[in-house]
């Protein structure tokens, strides 16, 4: 049955709020008189004798046209006056004040929504409390499963948090949305929508069989997606067996608890720090971004170099709950001081979790912030089993592995490695030093800050603070004697002066730049002040790279790209490609992607490439030039392309723009 948004009756949007202060504050605002009040509350009084025929005192002022909704709402908004579940059923008779205190330890204990619990515990049938819901908040109870729903209303309201709040939207006007809520007195849901749309938010309310009915219609081919990836916290299995290896006596550092208030406080919060990394591990998340909202906690996890936000079930409502706990517990993890909440901080803490007998050791970097709801917590997670091997490990095509293993055993010279944050540039450097490393070479590296810790290097971390800068370390280092020297990252003039003289001196020195391709590494370096000469003279290889997203193997399956998307990569559609995608599955999570792959470039200067940089000729003269002793990211990106591995739409994503418009150009050129 179809239901025109004009042939609905419109419900009203009544302030979910109502206590018995409620009276006494509209008289003290003005909005009616004692005897109005007096004459609402008899009436209240004289129809209470039957649940069905209860009404609240904001209804009956509202039908006696003593007030209306708007001045409701400013009052109850203003005293922060707000509906709870339990006291419109115990109010309405549905429950005993015997009962509520049961749910409510109950609710205490599990950290479920106490409606949930009422339910699971028999105290209240579905119908009982949905008519109360509907009697006291005086909002419409609507058979949704029996609407034809616009599914243009997903564009509102995303799959994700209509799942996560047990949402759907059922019709909207130019200045207002109609939602059938699982729970119509989440204030919380509503506000963030208002704010978030713009819109005016009526609700209705049905049974929640009819509420994920409609979900699963509305949303077909997500639901599935959803389901899978829900964490229930009485199942013990998703901790792996994961420690978080502390001593006992820091928790207690900065505490100004009771002791039996903190123990308390303490275990629980360790327990969902342990649940929110395990779960982290097991998607292989990167890094664990906590982020505090208005009585809640999002929990969003990097995986494949993008942020994913899961269904993680009931544990979400216990993060929620305990929010304010998990902050101080992951700090004092950190030992960080867990009074300052004004300030930026930074820390790091071991932990390790033991599979199928082995230990599997992790670190963790921690970066706190304060914002406006409170603080702001990113985990980076550095995995032991990730430890970057060698240059082969990377899986470039053969030709590129073959020159970057002959690159990194040279005996001297300077090797940068360039691309934005987050392009897999340490990795590179790292893997590079394993495939130079041989007995006899003494390798020193200076990194900010040390990630991954080897036997076979001697690394030192940059400390500004104390003056051990990156340039210091150079200097340092030249009096240890050592064959290679690696330095994160280069920052400034002083580093980048060092890093060249250095590798002038007999050193085979290693680093990043922070530049959009490989000749940027020669902008960027006369820009810091290095004389053109110097760098000729040492530079023998700039390696410019992006990280892109793998196909799942799972669910991979051929496909044919849009014909738009073809044409702005190719001039004409090639015919040796077999187009192949994810469709998403369980293991990806249904993205369609699992895992990343490298592509990268590699300039090794040539002699006229030298003296058109001696020269400081035109850029525009010296990419030509270039073009003739580089293998370009393009080339490493249609290998991946043609053996299936990556999509044409992630390499548009993740490569300059002005790589793809001159390649197609040197394709229009080759045809012309």
């Amino acid at each position: 049955m179809a239901i025109a948004i004009s042939d609905m009756h419109p419900p009203i949007s009544l302030p979910r709020v109502s206590r018995t202060r409620l009276g006494l504050l509209l008289v003290d605002e003005g909005f009616i008189t004692p005897t109005q009040l007096q004459e609402a509350l008899q009436f209240q009084k004289e129809n209470s004798g039957n649940r069905d025929d209860y009404k609240c005192l904001g209804k009956i002022l509202i039908e006696k046209k003593f007030v209306d909704v708007d001045q409701l709402q400013y009052v109850t908004e203003k005293h922060d006056k707000k509906t709870r579940l339990g006291d419109v059923l115990q109010r309405c008779g549905a429950i005993s004040e015997r009962d509520l205190k049961f749910a409510l330890k109950e609710q205490k204990k599990s950290g479920k929504r106490l409606g949930e619990i009422l339910l699971k515990k028999s105290l209240v049938t579905e119908e009982v409390m949905r008519q109360a819901l509907c009697t006291n908040l005086n909002i419409p109870y609507l058979d949704i499963a029996r609407l034809d729903i616009d599914p243009n209303l997903t564009r509102i309201i995303n799959r994700d948090y209509a799942f996560r709040h047990n949402i759907i939207p059922v019709s909207m006007t130019a200045s207002s949305i109609t939602l059938a809520m699982d729970d119509p007195t989440d204030n919380e849901v509503v506000t963030e929508l208002e704010m978030f749309t713009r819109l005016q938010i009526n609700i209705v309310t049905s049974s929640r069989a009819a509420i994920q009915e409609a979900f699963k219609k509305l949303y077909p081919d997500e639901v599935q997606r959803l389901k899978p990836k829900a964490v229930e916290l009485d199942d013990e299995s998703d901790l792996l067996d994961f420690t978080l290896d502390m001593e006992e006596d820091d928790s207690k550092k900065f505490s100004r608890k009771p002791q039996y208030v903190e123990a308390q406080e303490s275990k629980r919060a360790d327990v969902l720090v342990q649940r929110i990394i395990s779960w982290a591990i097991q998607q292989q998340a990167s890094d664990i971004h906590l982020e505090t909202l208005d009585q809640r906690m999002v929990v969003r996890f990097r995986i494949d170099g993008l942020l994913q936000e899961f269904n993680l079930g009931t544990l979400q409502d216990d993060i929620n709950n305990f929010h304010r706990e998990v902050i101080s517990r992951v700090k004092i993890l950190s030992k960080l001081d867990i009074a300052e909440k004004r300030l930026g901080q930074d820390g790091s803490f071991r932990s390790y979790m033991v599979r199928e007998g082995e230990r599997i050791n992790f670190d963790f970097r921690v970066s706190v912030v304060p914002t406006y709801y409170g603080e702001n917590i990113v985990i980076r997670i550095l995995d032991s089993r990730r430890i970057p091997k060698s240059i082969e490990h990377l899986q470039f095509s053969p030709r590129l592995t073959e020159k970057l293993l002959k690159l990194f055993n040279k005996n001297t010279g300077i090797i940068l490695v360039t691309g934005p944050t987050g392009s897999g540039k340490s990795t590179t450097l790292q893997s590079g030093l394993m495939s130079a490393y041989r007995p006899g070479l003494k390798i020193l590296t200076a990194e900010d800050p040390i990630e991954y810790v080897y036997d076979n290097f001697t690394q030192c971390e940059a400390n500004e603070k104390i003056g051990m800068t990156f340039a210091s370390y150079i200097r340092i280092f030249l009096r240890h004697d050592p064959e290679i020297i690696m330095i994160g990252e280069i920052r400034d003039d002083e580093t980048a002066e060092m890093a060249i003289r250095a590798a002038q001196t007999g050193h085979l020195v290693l680093s990043t730049l922070h530049t959009n391709d490989s000749l940027g590494a020669i902008t960027r370096l006369t820009g810091l002040g290095v004389d053109p000469n110097m760098i000729t003279s040492s530079l023998v290889g700039v390696i410019s790279q992006r990280l892109a997203r793998r196909i799942c193997s799972h669910c991979k399956d051929t496909y044919t790209p849009p014909v738009e998307i073809i044409k702005e990569f190719f001039a004409t559609p090639p015919s040796d490609i077999s187009w192949v995608k994810g469709h998403g599955c369980q293991e990806c999570n249904y993205t369609g992607f699992k895992g990343r792959l490298a592509l990268a470039e590699l300039w090794e200067p040539s002699q006229r490439d030298t003296l058109l940089i001696n020269k400081k000729a035109p850029l525009e003269e010296l990419q030509k030039s270039s073009r003739q002793s580089t293998i370009p990211i393009i080339e490493e990106a249609i290998l991946k392309l043609k053996v299936g591995e990556t999509t044409l739409e992630e390499l548009i994503r993740v490569l300059p723009y002005s790589f793809i418009e001159e390649y197609r150009r040197s394709q229009v050129q080759i045809l012309g």
